[in-house]
Parts: C-alpha cells; structure tokens; sequence
C-alpha cells in the first residue's frame, strides 16, 4: 500500500474516531451527580392544620444520583419521626410534593419532616413543630357552629390558643335593609378579619333604634350568648369558603357591616360566587350572625 493512501486512511480514521468522542461528549452531562450518596430536601411549613388532619410535603433538591423510588412524611410525638413513626407515601421522583397528614389526636402536639428514599438510602428533611387544635370547623361550639379558625397570616393568630369565628346556625333574617331608613357615614370601614364587632358597635351607635342588618345581630341573645354582630367583608368571606361545614346558607346576597366609603353603600356576599358586592343600603339581603372566640 502506498504511503498515500496509507495517510489518507489514517486521517479517515482519525476523523471517525473525533466524530464518535465528540457525540459521546456530547450526550454526557457536564457535571454528573455523583452515586451513592443519600437525597438532600427539605420540609415544607405545614398548612390547613385542624383538629384530626393536616396539610405538609416537601422539596427534593437532589436525588443523590440515584432515582427518587419514595417520599412522603413522617410524625410523631418525639422530635425525630422516621419511617418506623406514622407516614404518607406520595409517590416517587423528584421536586415538590404536597402531603397529607390524617388520623391525628386533637390538641396534640406532633413533629413531622419529610422523607425520600433512593438506591443508597432514605435522607430526612427538617423537622417541624406543629399542634393541632382542639376544635374544627362545623363544630358545635360555645352557641353556635365553628366557622373559621385564625390562621397565622391573619390578625389576631396566636400560636398558642386557638381563636375564630362562631357562626349562628341559621340566619337571623331572609331580607331586611342595611340601615334604619337614614343614609349617614357610621365610621364602619373595618373589612379585615377582627373588625365586624367594631363596625356593629358603630353602625348601631350612629343609627340608634330600629331593625336593620346591624342591629338584629347587636340584641341576639342566642346559644347562652349576646355578643354577637354582623361580620365584616373578609369575616363573611371567611364563612363562605366554609360555607358547607357551617350550613343553611341560602344562594342569595348576605350583608356584612363594612360601609364601602361613602354614605349610600355598604358591602355584601353575592353568595352563589362568593364575591363582594358593594351596593346601596336600602337592598333586602338575608344576615348571619357571627361571635368570636
């Protein structure tokens, strides 16, 4: 064979042989997670947490080079819950999950965190604190049905006791006008969750006698209580997203006591969509009334 075509096949050669490391290069990752190590994640803050249930998960941030085969999370009443302890088993893979934690004493305090397994092992997230609490939504309770419990984004939360809304069990009037017959500014401006009982207090100290939206709530004596008021907007919103636990809502227009600003309007609850209205007082709307706890 000439020298020639001996060259020619060698750079022939050579060629392929760049060709084929090139496409393997290629098709490797640049930074391999390296195998045999155990997956990192972390527990995500608990949610909707009640008297028997609760709402967890967590976020798997590496899988340690090996497949997510199972995750979930895991409680207790001791500070470190494993496997052995009770859990959820959602599913495999990698990322976030949401759990969800049942079969829980009321009252009771827990630990939980959040597990994933892989070929090596199973690795834990951070454990967290958590108690459930004594009483839940559509419970009977101190007169009336348990409407909604404070959460911590809302005002007035206390992690320690557990405060809410009580719901009367049926409404204390199928129409009636928000104000005594005269349009006036009563200062009830509170919308947010804590400010329905001023608002009443005001709302019936500017309008004085008569029967309006207001003042039934102000004179309930019911359940063995008499502090009951009209509920703000975001306090009737609040009973609206429960609106099933608590029953006997009507799909009508419910008044809360929020004046919308100016002296003509106030704030309802269009109740088949549960989306405030602001409208003029003198509309017929059906009243729930509302005590705290």
């Amino acid at each position: 064979m000439n020298t020639g075509l001996k060259f020619s096949l060698f750079v022939f050669a050579a060629i392929i042989f760049i060709m084929l490391h090139g496409s393997c290069k290629k098709n490797t990752p640049a930074n391999p997670p390296p195998t045999g190590q155990l997956p990192s994640l972390t527990t995500n803050a608990l949610s909707l947490i009640k008297s028997t249930t609760a709402s967890c998960g967590g976020d798997i941030s590496s899988d340690g080079g090996s497949s997510i085969i199972a995750r979930g999370v895991c409680w207790s009443l001791g500070s470190t819950p494993t496997l052995s302890n009770n859990k959820t088993n959602d599913g495999a893979g990698f990322g976030s999950f949401v759990s969800a934690i049942t079969s829980l004493a009321p009252n009771t305090s827990y630990y939980v965190r959040a597990y994933a397994t892989n070929s090596t092992g199973t690795a834990y997230g951070n454990a967290l604190f958590f108690t459930t609490y004594a009483t839940a939504v559509g419970d009977n309770y101190l007169g009336g049905i348990i409407g909604y419990i404070l959460q911590p984004t809302d005002p007035g939360y206390d992690a320690s006791v557990q405060h809410g809304l009580i719901a009367a069990p049926t409404d204390q009037s199928i129409g009636i006008q928000w104000y005594n017959g005269i349009n006036m500014s009563t200062a009830a401006s509170g919308t947010a969750i804590g400010t329905g009982n001023a608002n009443t207090n005001k709302i019936v100290a500017a309008q004085g006698a008569g029967s309006y939206a207001a003042s039934i709530c102000f004179d309930l004596n019911f359940g063995g209580y008499s502090d009951w008021y009209l509920p703000s907007k975001d306090e009737l919103l609040r009973l609206y997203t429960n609106r099933v636990a608590i029953g006997g809502f009507i799909n009508s227009n419910y008044w809360t006591s929020s004046e919308t600003g100016g002296i003509y309007s106030a704030w309802a609850v269009f109740w088949a969509a549960g989306t405030p209205i602001g409208t003029t007082k003198d509309n017929s709307f059906r009243v729930r009334a509302i005590r705290s706890f």
